[in-house]
């Protein structure tokens, strides 16, 4: 008798034949251990698997998922039947319902103690308020000796409370978003007690004001954003690559092999603000800084790759905004976002920003406007026109830039502007652009766009236009001045 008639004759089907490590591979592969454990009820064989998964994934924001009392019941159930001696990965995550009952603190205690035995990969903890008033409740994390990344997302009535000792030996990536927690702490976890500590990503408050610091030798990101209470930061990272900084009053940085900065601060003071031992050749440098201290800020940096620059466009600040990026770093790329109440400066602010910064390859535009629809554009007596060095462009060589793309969510007059600007200034070697007009319009209008803009460039310019439609993007490769027989038709957006 064959191998397959003898499972026939037992009843065992081909699947639950195969090696409890396949089978334990194929219920992993379910990203949900409810679903996992519900394959028991295909095979008594199958009901002896999903307990020794090196994975325990737990979610209620499915449409099957009971109540969260039950939910939580159901957690407890599975950490009680986990045979596994080790986990790659848990993930328990409570959704924040309005008429959910609060999540008990003992209880979700109990989850992390066990996580901090068995965990040896990845622990991600998301769980709403334990407290119907909102009234402050302690969770601590233990040690977690095996763990390697841990992402807490904790409601704000949460204070988390760590170790005073003990240590997180394997960990290399640590998110904490909301909740509260002691400065003092937090400094201590960070410089003493994640040795290994790769990649620091807070989003909390401190239960008091404090001067926080991060001393490490293994860092190499760190994103703080929001860190509320904190009075100054001071980082000390000779490793630190990558680097993302929000709302810091005060900061003292020293991290000699930074790559990648983001500044996305309400202001910049260099007496507040030292960047004491920051190379000045980076390969990204973003920031959405005021444009009236922006200039202090630029002349940090020589040399960039990518330049990403965000403003908000208003006629009272346009001055400001020139006098602020009348110099910028040397860059290949320059990444410009541009929000405006209309189309307020668009050509004018992309010409300035090119001409102080004349050696850029690529320049990427998203223009975003709250008046979309609105068929208007900034006048030519506008305030922003006015200044000197504004309204000529024959005189602007741009002798590096080979390509520009354009992704709009306004009205397509800034951009045809814009085109028509650069088309007169002297780009010798620009050889593609690609614009992307996000607002649904008709087809008509859409044609009409690309006959202007494909007017206005010369014939050995690569011109690609895509344009939103209720059947999704639609692109036009635009190579001589005829519009391909293609126009609506639907393809791929490489």
């Amino acid at each position: 008798m064959g191998e397959d008639q003898r499972r026939s004759c037992s009843g065992e089907d081909r699947i639950s034949g195969l090696p409890d490590e396949m089978l334990q591979e194929i219920l992993v592969r379910l990203r949900c251990s409810r679903a996992a454990a519900r394959t028991g009820l295909l095979s008594r064989r199958w009901s002896h698997v999903w307990p020794h998964l090196p994975e325990l994934v737990l979610y209620d924001d499915d449409p099957d998922t009971p109540p969260q009392a039950s939910f939580m019941d159901a957690v407890d159930a599975a950490i009680g039947a986990c045979l596994a001696p080790t986990l790659e990965r848990l993930l328990i995550s409570l959704s924040p319902v309005g008429d959910s009952p609060p999540v008990p603190a003992g209880r979700v205690a109990l989850w992390l103690r066990f996580a901090s035995q068995c965990v040896v990969g990845t622990l991600s903890l998301y769980a709403p308020s334990p407290k119907d008033d909102g009234e402050e409740v302690t969770l601590e994390l233990p040690a977690c000796k095996g763990a390697k990344k841990i992402t807490l997302f904790l409601a704000k009535s949460w204070r988390l409370q760590l170790p005073p000792a003990g240590l997180f030996m394997a960990l290399t990536s640590l998110s904490i978003r909301i909740g509260r927690m002691e400065g003092s702490e937090l400094t201590a976890l960070v410089c003493t007690q994640c040795p290994r500590l790769k990649s620091l990503n807070l989003s909390t408050m401190l239960v008091a004001t404090f001067d926080f610091t991060i001393r490490s030798d293994s860092l190499l990101l760190v994103w703080l954003h929001r860190l509320k209470n904190t009075r100054r930061i001071e980082i000390v990272a000779p490793r630190l690559e990558e680097l993302f900084l929000s709302y810091v009053t005060e900061a003292r940085i020293s991290a000699p092999k930074l790559a990648k900065f983001a500044w996305h601060c309400e202001y910049y003071d260099p007496y507040r603000h030292q960047f004491v031992d920051v190379g000045r050749r980076l390969k990204l440098l973003e920031t959405g800084t005021r444009e009236s201290i922006l200039s202090s800020f630029m002349k940090q940096f020589d040399e960039v790759d990518e330049l990403k620059l965000e403003f908000y466009m208003e006629i009272p600040s346009y001055e400001s905004f020139l006098n602020g990026t009348n110099k910028l770093p040397k860059c290949k790329t320059l990444s410009v976002t541009l929000f405006c109440s209309d189309d307020h400066g668009l050509a004018p602010t992309l010409l300035h920003l090119l001409k102080s910064c004349n050696s850029t390859r690529t320049l990427s535009i998203v223009f975003m406007s709250s008046y979309d629809l609105m068929e208007f554009f900034c006048p030519l007596s506008c305030y922003c026109r006015s200044f000197e060095g504004n309204s000529g462009t024959d005189d602007i060589s741009l002798n590096s830039l080979e390509e520009v793309k354009i992704t709009s969510y306004a009205s397509p007059h800034g951009e045809l502007e814009f085109v028509e600007h650069l088309s007169r200034c002297h780009t010798p070697v620009l050889k593609r652009l690609v614009i992307k007009n996000m607002i649904k319009a008709a087809p008509l209008s859409n044609k009409e766009t690309c006959e202007k803009i494909l007017n206005m460039c010369r014939p050995s310019i690569n011109v690609e236009f895509y344009a939103s439609s209720t059947k999704g993007l639609v692109r036009i490769g635009l190579r001589s001045r005829t519009i391909p027989d293609f126009f609506l038709r639907k393809t791929g957006t490489d």
